[in-house]
């Protein structure tokens, strides 16, 4: 995530654009999703990322924690609790190949 989110009155049209620009599925495994429920992800993050709709894509939960990000640490234990990934987690870390 960039260093300054934006305020709420710009960020849900934003992300919303962003989920139906990406035909309300997950783009990673494809999972039709609904607006309450997906992640907005942002492709490259920290000092580099920006709130730019091409720096943006829609993720499901599993698929956002289970991308490789350092940020996405603390994703993972409530993921764990809520079943939503497996113990053997780690071997199922994704990263983009163009990154």
């Amino acid at each position: 995530m960039p260093k300054k989110r934006l305020p709420k009155e710009l960020w849900d049209p934003l992300r919303e654009k962003v989920w139906i620009r990406d035909e309300k599925k997950c783009v990673r495994c494809e999972k039709e999703l609904k607006i309450n429920e997906f992640h907005c992800d942002h492709i490259k993050s920290g000092k580099f990322g920006s709130n730019a709709e091409s720096n943006l894509r829609t993720l499901c939960r599993r698929c956002h924690v289970l991308r490789y990000d350092f940020r996405h640490g603390g994703m993972i234990a409530s993921a764990l609790r809520d079943g939503i990934i497996p113990y053997n987690w780690r071997e199922l870390v994704w990263e983009d190949e163009e990154l």
